[in-house]
């Protein structure tokens, strides 16, 4: 940890920081291409505002906190000293001439392409990364908001920027905490699905499963909150308009 602290931002000029995010972009994220790096970006930026763990608004600051970003690991532990993280970035040009420019629109808080991961503050793959290490994934207001690449990525509901996409997702998984189901020997999210009116995907959604594998005794949520009711009262009420559901065309 010591280590990381002697990069902070109070420590470097501006320059540095730009590098140490660009670095971060292109050992992160650079074989997924432009897309890949850029998304890697805006989860980045999504952390600073929200001031993820409370490590501050400061885009290095978050991205230098131990193992949150694996391609710092090896640094971490002190088996690779920075000039050899640098180097193993900007021998990629074609990564690095886009990384670069990013990294001074993330250390500035002004990303101007919009966000493609819909508010995400966390990633993985699937394929290489150590499922019980994955600890929010596990958490009850987990929602998965984009596949990109490689990569997965979500976050918890309360993170969600108010935007419209993002804000529809936020409807979409609003759960119902009351309404819970433990899973039995011969479950199926398919026949769970069916059996308590609800997509599959928004199953998963809710539960934040990134495949339709379920254990005995897994405690699912199985519904959402219901929207409020457009049926004639006596009561005078404002019209409300009835939306379809934003799920259908999310993913």
């Amino acid at each position: 940890m010591i280590r990381l602290k002697d990069l902070l931002i109070e420590q470097f000029g501006r320059i540095d920081s730009e590098l140490i995010l660009a670095t971060t972009l292109v050992l992160e994220a650079g074989g997924e291409g432009s897309n890949g790096m850029l998304a890697v970006a805006h989860v980045i930026n999504n952390r600073a505002k929200e001031n993820h763990n409370g490590w501050g608004t400061n885009p290095v600051k978050q991205v230098l906190q131990p193992y949150q970003f694996s391609m710092w690991n090896d640094y971490t532990t002190g088996s690779e000293k920075w000039g050899d993280v640098l180097k193993r970035a900007q021998v990629r040009t074609d990564q690095w001439s886009y990384a670069l420019p990013l990294a001074k629109q993330l250390r500035a808080g002004s990303i101007s392409s919009k966000d493609i991961t819909l508010g995400a503050t966390f990633y993985y793959n699937p394929k290489t990364a150590n499922k019980d290490s994955l600890g929010f994934t596990k958490h009850p207001d987990y929602v998965q908001t984009k596949t990109i690449g490689r990569h997965v990525f979500g976050t918890l509901i309360d993170n969600l920027a108010d935007t419209k996409k993002q804000a529809a997702i936020k409807q979409a998984t609003n759960i119902n905490k009351s309404a819970t189901h433990i899973v039995k020997s011969g479950d199926t999210l398919s026949e769970l699905a069916t059996k308590y009116k609800i997509t599959v995907q928004q199953l998963k959604q809710i539960n934040g499963l990134t495949s339709d594998n379920i254990k005995i005794g897994q405690k699912l949520y199985v519904q959402l909150t219901k929207p409020t009711s457009n049926k004639k009262s006596n009561t005078t009420a404002p019209k409300q308009t009835i939306k379809d559901n934003p799920w259908d065309d999310m993913f």
